[in-house]
């Protein structure tokens, strides 16, 4: 596509799927990713037209309606960005028509479940009132829906620089990173990690696990965590991951913040050896800090994803405030996904101290661990 051709009227899929506080937006990362590149689109197109999910609403239910989004977007783009309280028919039409060279956004696919039954009479709808389409939701790029997959069926259909940008950058991690290659995994359980860890752990160097789901392995090697969380249906694999010819490049915490009670706020610091049969493990500390900062200062690439503990509360939040210091200032090829790591880095640095921040925490798992995605590289490339 030549830079002086016109797109027309453009429909956009993008992630808008952000966190929310009632009718607030709680995080706008996602917003400020998705209209990276308006400048450029509107210079080729007539007007552009954002559509996305937000949450799971069983049918329509106005708790997730998208309009606070859309204010949120006219907040970050100094401009009213016009809501749309529908998907397809005239009235989508008209409001495109009366108001030429505006931004809209339409209502949440969701509130149709023609989007995740990927009907095609409804693909066919909602698009009728474009000239082209842009596929830019790579954190959606894992579902088969009919936004995803469809709607390219019916208009010229692109795929978008943010997806595409993604793409290029998870493809670094998986096909070609810097050695020495270390992985930050934290979160809450193994389970949500182990096929990433599986296809990871032969081609990394170092795997510096934190957060709950270091409290599995610990206890697979007979360590007493309290009443750390755990998953008892997991112990053994990880036993079989830290005995197998890879486990040596696991790195686990040797030393917590531990409480009694969440809700209380007191921290204790802690050995792993001298944990009490009630203590909880709500986050790494000192020489753990210390011991994975000695292994990220040598690493030339890094991927994070998940903190290290329960960061949303002060007294908590020591390990996950110092990775993300400690990554933030390497001289390495640094991926961050996962939309706790995001909140951290927003939080204690800056987004810019990185080198790629993913918009898909559950697509990026799927695709580090090489699942091919339904929604990527199905089109071609936009090019602006």
């Amino acid at each position: 596509m030549s830079s002086g051709s016109q797109l027309g009227n453009t429909l956009i899929r993008a992630d808008l799927n952000v966190p929310m506080h009632g009718k607030v937006v709680k995080d706008n990362f996602r917003i400020i990713k998705a209209i990276e590149y308006l400048v450029d689109l509107r210079k080729i197109s007539k007007s552009v037209t954002f559509l996305s999910h937000l949450g799971r609403p069983d049918g329509i239910n106005l708790d997730y309606s998208l309009k606070p989004v859309a204010e949120e977007m006219s907040l970050l783009l100094n401009e009213e960005v016009l809501f749309i309280n529908s998907l397809h028919g005239p009235e989508v039409k008209n409001h495109i028509d009366e108001n030429p060279g505006k931004v809209f956004l339409l209502e949440n696919l969701r509130f149709h479940n023609e989007e995740t039954e990927n009907n095609f009479d409804f693909a066919k709808k909602v698009t009728e009132n474009f000239d082209s389409f842009i596929l830019d939701a790579f954190g959606a790029a894992h579902r088969n829906h009919a936004s995803i997959v469809s709607f390219g069926n019916f208009i010229e259909a692109y795929q978008g620089k943010l997806m595409t940008n993604e793409v290029k950058n998870l493809e670094l991690l998986t096909n070609s990173p810097k050695k020495p290659f270390s992985v930050i995994l934290g979160g809450a359980k193994i389970s949500d990690k182990l096929q990433l860890i599986n296809k990871l752990l032969p081609s990394v160097d170092n795997l510096l696990i934190g957060g709950g789901m270091c409290f599995t392995f610990l206890k697979a090697l007979g360590n007493n965590i309290g009443k750390s969380l755990y998953e008892e249906d997991y112990l053994q694999k990880a036993k079989e991951l830290l005995d197998s010819d890879n486990g040596k490049k696991i790195y686990l915490p040797s030393d917590f913040g531990v409480t009694k009670s969440i809700e209380s706020g007191i921290r204790v610091d802690k050995d792993i050896s001298e944990f009490s049969d009630d203590d909880i493990g709500v986050d790494i500390s000192e020489r753990t800090i210390k011991e994975f900062a000695s292994v990220l200062v040598t690493s030339n690439t890094v991927f994070w994803n998940g903190p290290m503990g329960i960061f949303e509360i002060d007294n908590f939040k020591k390990g996950t405030q110092s990775i993300t210091d400690i990554v933030s200032n390497l001289d390495a090829y640094t991926v961050v996904g996962g939309g706790d790591s995001v909140s951290a880095i927003r939080i204690f640095s800056e987004l810019s101290k990185f080198n790629h921040i993913s918009t898909g925490g559950g697509a990026s798992l799927k695709y580090l661990q090489g699942n091919e995605l339904p929604g990527v590289n199905i089109y071609k490339p936009l090019i602006l």
